[in-house]
């Protein structure tokens, strides 16, 4: 095929948003005991944000570490660092969740996991190469 013929393909896919907002969806699904338990006072904004903060630190430093085995170590910690710091703000509070909320919080990550994995292979597949 002629690279004339080609059309100029730039940015990301529809399915990619589709893909985003699931990921979203399931964040705060997982978020949502949190919620619950900072509206019944159980908790604290200041903790939640302690916990939001030590997150972030702690999961930026694993995504460093993990960033060190990309071809290009310094780019790979750089973005380990930021994506970790961002994915760890979201996952400390989840830490903080009430022990009744276990179970749920458990099998609502797996099917979220199970759901963003489906999605994205629907969408992988129908991409056109």
């Amino acid at each position: 095929m002629n690279t004339s013929d080609r059309s100029v393909q730039s940015g990301y896919p529809l399915s990619a948003l589709f893909v985003l907002l699931a990921a979203c969806a399931v964040v705060s699904a997982l978020l949502s005991p949190v919620a619950h338990a900072v509206v019944a006072r159980t908790l604290t904004l200041g903790q939640v944000a302690a916990a939001s903060i030590i997150g972030a630190i702690l999961v930026g430093l694993l995504g460093g570490v993990i960033g060190l085995y990309h071809y290009r170590p310094l780019r790979g910690v750089g973005w380990g660092v930021l994506c970790g710091g961002i994915i760890g703000t979201f996952v400390g509070p989840i830490m903080l969740a009430p022990a009744e909320a276990i179970g749920p919080l458990v099998t609502m990550s797996i099917g979220g996991s199970i759901v963003l994995l489906i999605t994205g292979t629907a969408f992988g597949f129908g991409i056109k190469a």
